[in-house]
């Protein structure tokens, strides 16, 4: 793998046959995810579970994705991580700009913006425009919800640095692809996309997260995706070729990724990586013998 171009390979694609078909049962929102729905959509349990399971069904039969399987279009997993309060109160404080990348329906930036940050400044992108509509079906907000949603492909951005390169020009207007927020988000956050791919791909992906970023100080980039105690191929029940990155390997990414992108003094004085393994998930959640734990992690610039 060249550090500079690393080789881009696309998803795997899954065999029709390993797909396992929806479980109803498998809908339980805790009761902070329950609130929040109740909020967004209906104080009718009976109408909450139909909207969620009638956009599961319609995401479900293009997309299979197993985290559309179990609901996590509806969990609110990024205001779990330990940076949220932070990137928040920066929010709420600042002259900020926030992104999801990989958004699919958009509840996470919902809540985002629900919990006071400035929606005019957050935006939710994802490869598949289906998914943003789905969210506006879901939520039924297409003509009151404030936060900016667009369709874009992460590996259409250049990786190209220079020094403390920013872009101080506010975003005044929807994006119509990724490349145009180049050096103009303080904060950017990704949840299940890195385990998508293989390890060079995920090095890539890095490389364009860190080309959006400011350069400036409480700037981060955070997320969570499926992780191994020791770095590796993730052994996937759909037979797709994922990596999955340790407590230990995932902080050298991104030393690598700033090195390249501002020197080595600044990957090891100015940038702090924490990552840490979840719990397992229970193995009946995907229906196979297999188990999986979460990365939760962020990058800060100091």
């Amino acid at each position: 793998m060249s550090p500079s171009k690393p080789e881009i390979r696309p998803e795997s694609q899954v065999d029709p046959a390993l797909i396992r078909p929806l479980d109803p049962s498998l809908f339980a929102p805790s009761e902070r995810e329950a609130a929040f729905l109740r909020t967004t959509i209906s104080e009718d349990e009976t109408e909450v579970k139909r909207r969620v399971m009638e956009v599961q069904e319609e995401a479900y039969a293009r997309y299979p994705y197993p985290c559309i399987r179990i609901f996590h279009h509806v969990s609110l997993m990024m205001s779990a991580n330990p940076v949220y309060p932070m990137v928040l109160e920066g929010g709420k404080k600042g002259d900020t700009y926030f992104l999801d990348l990989g958004c699919c329906m958009g509840t996470d930036v919902r809540k985002l913006a629900q919990d006071g940050y400035p929606a005019s400044h957050v935006l939710g992108c994802d490869l598949r425009p289906e998914f943003i509509e789905l969210g506006y079906k879901l939520y039924a907000d297409r003509d009151s919800c404030p936060v900016r949603f667009f369709a874009s492909n992460i590996f259409d951005v250049p990786v190209s640095f220079s020094p403390t390169s920013s872009n101080e020009t506010s975003i005044s207007a929807t994006p119509t692809e990724l490349a145009q927020l180049t050096g103009s988000l303080t904060h950017i956050y990704t949840g299940a996309l890195f385990h998508l791919f293989d390890e060079s791909t995920q090095f890539a992906i890095a490389l364009r997260l860190a080309t959006l970023l400011k350069r400036e100080s409480g700037a981060v980039i955070f997320g969570r995706h499926s992780g191994l105690e020791e770095a590796g191929k993730i052994d996937d029940h759909l037979g797709r070729n994922r990596y999955g990155h340790s407590e230990q390997s995932w902080p050298l990414l991104w030393k690598s990724v700033f090195a390249e992108a501002e020197g080595p003094e600044f990957a090891e004085s100015r940038l702090r990586v924490e990552a840490k393994l979840g719990p397992e998930f229970p193995k009946h959640l995907f229906g196979v013998s297999r188990s999986g734990r979460m990365l939760v992690w962020s990058v800060q610039i100091l």
